[in-house]
């Protein structure tokens, strides 16, 4: 959606000599192939701060696949390959193909028919779509653009912000043990070396932040910061919204309990609370709670494209208004649907403007809103 991407930063008067532009996933194969591409240029062109999204992962893993065969006896399995791919593209450009299903139907047929080249057959990892558009923007991108998504962390920690920058998200506690269990990182206080003395808050606050990272369990897992919608009754993590809660109502359930590194009320606990900023959840819209903030707008479902302004004396955080609405009012009523990937054309609720962020800050959310996409890569050939 790079169209949609530049009338967004148009928008902000975005000026990469000022701004810090940080993205946070899935910036490719959710829209049309030539887009991907574009998008994923500019990024890389431009060294973008960013974090992996699961789709970034995926092309990640295809390209690693094919540069693996293409390495194979001496050159066959790279023959192997380009056969196929022209197999492919003969059966795409006589519109044999013109959707995914056709495009798994004929693997499968041909998978079926190619008895003298199981053995290659047998490396293609199960579960694993050829051709899709992940394969094809593996294929096509840039050895620098390949080098661009490899260096991507899995998430960012802004310790001046007190926030957390993630695809899915992240918990705040270890589901499977008791929340106020002293083996969670929220439920004690943090130890520092005993010469740290002046500055003491902030330095627990940062080594309680990173705890959160360290100690979690699951915040370890690349799976679930890249894939985690919700948690199952059985403490189990889903990928999708209509099996257990919203991670986030956990989040922010933890946070409302922080009251500084010396509590007072009963069921407070002794920690400071963080931010975490988001995408991944389309079909929640934007989602904006006190201490998460989800961006996924459904840009690609022809919804709106949405930033997060953080920082004083940009032009549109200079007008933010002290009269946001409370988060409560903020949410998308879209909540049940099943995704087949990562959202469903639905609603989406308003863009607010402003909203509380961090200890006693503001935030400003800008929207561009976005044209649905008719194709999601037909048009891709070989380079």
């Amino acid at each position: 959606m790079k169209s949609s991407l530049d009338n967004l930063l148009r928008q902000l008067s975005y000026n990469k000599k000022n701004d810090t532009l940080i993205h946070i996933g899935d910036i490719i194969t959710k829209g049309p192939h030539t887009g991907s591409l574009a998008v994923l240029s500019f990024m890389s062109k431009n060294n973008i701060t960013g974090i992996r999204g699961n789709h970034d992962q995926k092309v990640i893993e295809w390209r690693a696949w094919i540069e693996w065969i293409r390495g194979l006896e001496a050159g066959a399995g790279s023959r192997w390959l380009v056969e196929l791919e022209e197999k492919w593209e003969e059966g795409n450009l006589g519109g044999e193909l013109e959707k995914d299903k056709d495009t798994e139907a004929w693997v499968g047929t041909q998978m079926s028919a190619g008895r003298k080249d199981h053995e290659w057959w047998t490396k293609v990892p199960r579960g694993w779509k050829l051709f899709s558009d992940h394969y094809r923007v593996a294929r096509a991108m840039s050895k620098a653009d390949y080098e661009y998504l490899l260096s991507l962390p899995l998430m960012l920690h802004v310790p001046s912000e007190h926030a957390f920058l993630v695809h899915a998200g992240l918990l705040p506690y270890d589901p499977t043990i008791s929340i106020t269990s002293k083996r969670q990182p929220l439920a004690h206080l943090p130890r520092l070396s005993s010469g740290l003395l002046g500055g003491r808050i902030p330095m627990l606050r940062n080594a309680q932040e990173l705890a959160i990272l360290d100690d979690i369990k699951p915040n370890k897992n690349p799976w679930v910061v890249l894939n985690m919608r919700n948690l199952r009754k059985d403490n189990t993590i889903s990928r999708k919204t209509n099996k257990g809660k919203a991670w986030t109502e956990a989040w922010n359930g933890m946070m409302s309990r922080c009251d500084g590194f010396e509590p007072g009320a009963k069921g407070s606990l002794p920690c400071h609370p963080s931010t975490v900023v988001y995408g991944h959840t389309a079909s929640r819209g934007l989602d904006v709670h006190r201490w998460t903030v989800g961006l996924d707008t459904g840009c690609v479902y022809g919804r709106q494209l949405t930033a997060l302004i953080l920082g004083k004396g940009h032009p549109h955080q200079e007008a933010v208004s002290l009269g946001a609405r409370e988060s409560s009012d903020l949410r998308s009523d879209d909540e049940n649907e099943e995704e087949e990937e990562d959202g469903a054309d639905d609603g989406v609720a308003s863009i607010p403007g402003a909203i509380p962020f961090g200890d006693s800050g503001r935030a400003r959310l800008v929207s561009a809103r976005c044209h649905k996409s008719s194709s999601r890569g037909a048009e891709a050939h070989w380079s």
